[in-house]
This record gives structure tokens, sequence and C-alpha cells, in this order.
């Protein structure tokens, strides 16, 4: 046995070291294994930036343009007005800028620019530019003269060749790959007409390369005889385990073996795990004097052979080792046969914790449980002492133990009257029987315990009511659903029974046509709107944001809905900073929301009154108020004004679809911002508030 487990150990020792290292030199030519390939990859775009193509601070400094937006942008930044800069002198300030940007580009390549040097000083490369014929090399002028380098590329140890294998010539153009990103600098780069060589780069013959494949190659080889040893050695320890197992082929898995696996599985996880650990370390200790003598004679041939005493251990070893075996395999057996979670939940450990943790989920009614222990405890040894000794002392420890005994009985018969009262609430709460709030005065669990019941049927009760709510504004939601969609659908019904009547007249007839394009596209714009809510509400929209001025969407939407042009009888009064008024928004969307409140004004505005539409820039938040005076009342509950298809108008005589404002308020909270509503008699007043840019 002993032997086998020094097999064993060694095997495994060397599969583990062979198959550490074989995926780095199994399949893998020297190159790619050594990371000589990669840095390769690393020079090339270096070389072709430093040498090939470069690019020079002046050249990028001449793609210097400010454009108009970046005036723009600048202006808002600085809080720069027209009358204060103009955009010439503004321009100048943004190219000053951008050199002195530029400066620190090219200062930062410093790093850069060394590596090159370094790899260019390690690898050889002989190129030459199609069309100019112009060489680029790093060889010596004699190895350039001899046949263009032909003969120094059969010297490297590795080559890339121009054209490759596709076919493919070395490009230069544009900025290379893997260098810090410059808008100047690409445009400069960009700008230079493209490049081709043809030839080679590779790696020379040096004395650091040749070190490097000399390396290679010993690692490859001693990974290669470990792991052919040690699956050897694991071959040789697993025959002669055969043949040590084939000796118990009889032996019936039952009697005492059986009974002694059954009494270990309903050993608790934990504790059989301590004893595995415990034998084990036990015999790691054995084991290490051997090993260590081993050690000592594979690796030193003059080192003396081990003691006579080693022997006796490996025997010892042999003993515990099986027993640590037999443990190990029991525990994997009774973990194959029963739950992981379930052994785990029954370990000591696992109990224990839960049974600390489910006293003390309440820190006091912990407390209180160790209290009544202790004062039972210490009146109980207390009363032994004074039927022992009926010393003075003894009488005082007694005196002092039965008030706090019988204070203690108090308590607990408070705490039991809330704990009852709880009870008839709960049972007469479950029986549907309508329950008031529980007295719960002082600081007690019990008293806390009553406050959390009476919270919570406040909730629920809360809860009821919400529900009751909101079955109401489903039920109006659905009858408003119902007349709007019926009462175009209706008119379309009716004049298309109409049109069927051969003897109507042709003017008639045209007539009634207008009337049903004019009701379907009603009932088109019903339907989309109806979806276009649902989408909001769902969340399931996608917002393409851009820095936008609202300043001119809001003017847009004035343009286009009419109400500069005096539409609808109203007057507007618009007060816009003159400034730009930046945020980051969906431009369609957010128009969407100016147009439906400007759409509300003209529709539910009293003939004749003025409306209000103002913006400003309150702190980091751009704030767009809408106020009118209505013609309907509106009465004084703002949110369901919110509900889809609800109407200023009660008696939906408007073309309006009552979305509009639940529409606004999905949209702008999508964006991030707050969409408030006030009424204030006839006067009605939207608030758009969004994070500004």
């Amino acid at each position: 046995m002993g032997a086998v487990l020094l097999l064993l150990t060694i095997g495994a020792n060397g599969v583990i070291a062979g198959l550490t290292d074989v995926s780095r030199y199994s399949g893998k030519p020297f190159i790619e294994a050594s990371g000589i390939q990669r840095e390769l990859g690393r020079f090339i775009p270096l070389l072709r930036f430093f040498e090939l193509a470069p690019v020079t601070l002046e050249e990028a400094m001449r793609e210097i343009n400010p454009t108009r937006a970046e005036i723009g942008n600048y202006r808002a930044l600085h809080g720069i007005g027209r009358e204060e800069m103009s955009d010439e002198e503004i321009r100048r300030e943004i190219a000053l800028e951008k050199e002195e940007e530029l400066r620190r580009y090219f200062d930062s390549l410093v790093n850069l620019r060394a590596d090159f040097l370094r790899d260019r000083e390690r690898f050889a490369y002989y190129l030459v530019e199609t069309g100019t014929g112009r060489v680029y090399t790093n060889l010596d002028r004699e190895a350039e003269a001899a046949g263009g380098g032909a003969e120094a590329a059969e010297e490297m140890m590795f080559l890339i060749r121009y054209p490759d294998r596709r076919d493919e010539r070395l490009t230069a153009h544009g900025l290379s790959p893997g260098l810090p990103y410059k808008e100047e600098v690409a445009k400069a780069a960009a700008r230079k007409p493209a490049k081709q060589f043809t030839g080679w780069i590779g790696v020379p013959k040096s004395e650091n390369f040749l070190a490097l494949y000399r390396e290679y190659r010993k690692h490859q080889a001693y990974t290669f005889v470990m792991l052919g040893a040690g699956a050897l050695l694991l071959a040789l320890a697993a025959a002669a385990g055969a043949r040590l197992s084939a000796r118990t082929v009889g032996v019936p898995d039952g009697g005492a073996a059986r009974g002694v696996r059954f009494l270990y599985g309903n050993v608790p996880i934990d504790l059989r795990f301590a004893l595995i650990l415990f034998t084990g370390m036990f015999a790691y200790g054995l084991h290490q004097k051997p090993i260590l003598a081993f050690d000592r004679l594979v690796n030193n041939e003059n080192a003396p052979l081990p003691a006579a005493e080693d022997f006796w251990r490996l025997a010892v070893l042999a003993v515990v080792t099986a027993a640590f075996a037999a443990q190990f395999w029991w525990s994997y057996r009774t973990l194959k046969e029963r739950e992981a979670s379930d052994e785990m939940r029954k370990s000591l450990i696992m109990r224990l914790v839960f049974l600390v943790r489910d006293a003390f989920l309440n820190l006091r009614i912990g407390a209180q449980v160790l209290l009544f222990a202790g004062v039972a405890c210490g009146l109980g040894f207390a009363a032994c002492a004074f039927a022992v000794d009926r010393s003075a002392s003894a009488a005082a420890i007694l005196a002092l133990l039965v008030p706090a005994a019988v204070l203690y009985v108090f308590f607990a018969l408070k705490q039991a009257g809330y704990l009852n009262r709880l009870l008839a609430a709960a049972r007469d709460y479950a029986d549907g029987k309508r329950v008031g709030d529980l007295p719960a005065g002082g600081k007690s669990v019990m008293a806390e315990l009553t406050a959390h019941w009476n919270r919570m049927r406040q909730d629920a009760e809360a809860s009821r009511a919400k529900e009751a709510k909101s079955e109401r504004l489903k039920a109006e939601l659905i009858t408003n659903v119902s007349h709007d969609l019926r009462t175009p659908l209706t008119s379309i019904i009716s004049y298309v029974e109409l049109l069927k009547r051969p003897e109507l007249p042709e003017k008639e007839r045209a007539s009634y046509i207008d009337i049903l394009d004019q009701k379907s596209k009603r009932l088109k714009v019903l339907i989309d709107d109806l979806f276009e809510a649902s989408k909001m509400a769902s969340g399931n929209v996608e917002l393409s944001r851009e820095r936008l001025d609202l300043v001119q969407l809001i003017q847009q939407a004035l343009a286009e809905s009419g109400a500069k042009a005096g539409d609808g009888g109203i007057e507007f009064r618009v007060k816009l900073p003159e400034e730009p008024v930046f945020a980051f928004v969906d431009g369609k969307k957010m128009w969407r929301v100016f147009d439906n409140l400007i759409s509300n004004m003209l529709r539910y505005s009293l003939e004749g009154s003025r409306a209000y539409i103002t913006l400003r820039r309150e702190g980091g938040r751009a704030e767009i108020v809408f106020k009118n005076v209505t013609k309907y009342e509106l009465g004084d509950n703002v949110d369901e004004l919110l509900e889809r298809f609800k109407r200023g108008d009660a008696s939906r005589h408007t073309e309006g679809s009552g979305l509009g404002l639940a529409i606004a308020k999905s949209i702008v909270d999508l964006h991030g911002g707050t969409f408030e509503l006030e009424l204030d008699g006839d006067l009605f007043k939207a608030k758009v508030l969004l994070p500004a840019a």
C-alpha cells in the first residue's frame, strides 16, 4: 500500500506539472509560444507611424479648423454673448487651445517612440515603397547592398514577407491602430496618400532570441518528460491497486462494514470533515520525513540513503492513509446518495447558527431569554445553597433573586396579554370582521409587534381603497375608450350604409366620402394614441438622445400648431430666453410633449383668454411652464387628469383623445424629468422639468 501511495503521489505530481505547461508547448511554434509574435504585432504599427508614414506636429496643426458648432459650445460653456466676443476671436481661442492639446499629445508619444527605438534594435526589416522605390531598413549598408536584403532575410529565425500569401502588401495610411486617437492627427494622416511596401520584417538570430529559443526547447522537453513519466507512474500505481483490489472481490459489502458505513453516514457532515481533516493532517505529518529523505536521494547522488526509521513511518502512513481514503470514500458515497443542502442543514455548525439566529432576530428577545435563564438558574442555585447552608450570605442572595423573579413573572404576563390581543385581532381580521388599532404603549418587543400589526392593517386598508379606486378608473377607462372609438365607428358604418344606395346623388356621395375620410382618420388617431400611451406606460421605448436647444424646439412646436398665428382665438404670451437652453433629449418625443400641451391650450382654453408659455434655466434643470384658463370645470383631482382617456371636456364633444397628458408625462419620465400639474380654480398649469446639458 505504501509503495502504491508513493507511486501515486509522484505520478500525480508529474502529470500535474506536465499539464500545467503542455498547452503552451503543444501545437504552437516557438515564435507564438515565446510571445515574440505578439511583440511583432505591437512593433509594426509603431513602424508605420514613426518611420514609414510619420505625421509631424506642424502637419497636425494645419488641420485645426474650429467649426460653428464648437464656437457655439464655447459660448454656451463660458457664458459669452455675441456682443462680448466675435466668432473670429472665439475661433482663435479654440485654435490656441487645440494647438496646446496637440503639443501635449506629441509629448505623450515619447514613451511609444522609446518602445519603437528599442524594438527597432531587436527586429530587422527591409521594405521598398511601391512607386518611388525608396528603401526603409535598419540593416547596415553592406547587408542592404547584398541583393536587396535577400541574404539577410535567409538568416532570420522568423520572417513576415510582403506581399504575403494573400498577395497583400504592407499599407501605411491613416492613424495606426494601437496609438492614442487625436482627431487632427488622424486627419493629417488620412490626408496623406496611402503608401504600400514590399519586403520583409524578421526576427534575427541575435543572442537574446537564441537564448529564448534554447530556454523554450529545454522547457518543452522537461514538460513532455514529466508528463510521460507521471503517466507511466500512475499506470503502475493503477496496476498495483488493481492487484490489491482483486484480492477483496469475494468480500461482500455487508455485516460490520455496512453497519460502520451506516453509522458513519449519520454523523453530522462537519464532524465527518473534521475527522477527515484530522486524519489527513496526521498522515501529512508522517509523510514529511520520508518524502524529504527521498527528495534528497533523487536530487543529490552523494546524499545518504534514508534512515531505517523512515520505513516504519511509511507503514504507519499507509494505515492512516487507508483510514483517510475510507472516510473520504464513505463521505463521497453519502453525499452522492443524499442532497448536499440537507446534509449541510443537519450539520452541528448550521444547527447552532440557526438556533442563535432565530433567538436573536430581535436583540431584545434574545437578551430577555438569556436574562430569564440567568435569573432561573441563579434562583435554583441560591435555593440549593440556602437548603444546604442556611448562612446569611445564601439568604441575602435568595432575597435578591426572589423579587427579580417576581418582577420578571409580571413582565411575562404583560407580554402574554399583548400576544393574546394580537391573536384575537388576527383571528377577527381573517374572518372578515372590522378591526381597529390595538393599544401599543411602551417600548417592549410585544408593543413593537403591536405597532407593526397596526401599520400592516392600515396599509392593507389603504391597499384595498387603492384597489377600489383602480377598479373604478379601469371601468371609466373602458367606458371612455368604448365611447371614443364607437363614435367615429358608428358614423363610418352609417355613411357606408348610405353610400350603398344606388340612387344617391353624386354630390352627396362625395360629401359622405369626405365625412368617412375624416372619421377614419379620427379613428386612426385614437388607435395610434392608445398604442403609444400603452407603449410609453410599459417603458418599452428607445430614446435617440442628442443635445438640443429647447428654445428652438418650443418655437417649432408653436409654429406648427398655429398658435403664433392666433388660431383658436387664444392670445399666446411666450417668454423664452435669448440664449440657448440645451438638454439631452429625443427631439421627436420632446416635440410631442410640447405639441400635446399647446394643443390642449388651443382646445380647452376659454375663448378670448390668454395662454402663457415660459422657459427658464433653474439651477441644473430647464423649467418649462404652460398656463391657461380653461373653458371647462376640471375639479380638483389632478391625478385623474393624467389617466388615459381622461378629458377636460367631460361631455367628450371635443376632438381630443384624452391621452395627451398621459403621453406627455410618460415621455418626460423616460427622460428622467418631472411632469407636474396644478389647478387653481379655472387656472390650469403644467410644468415640465428636464435636466439641462
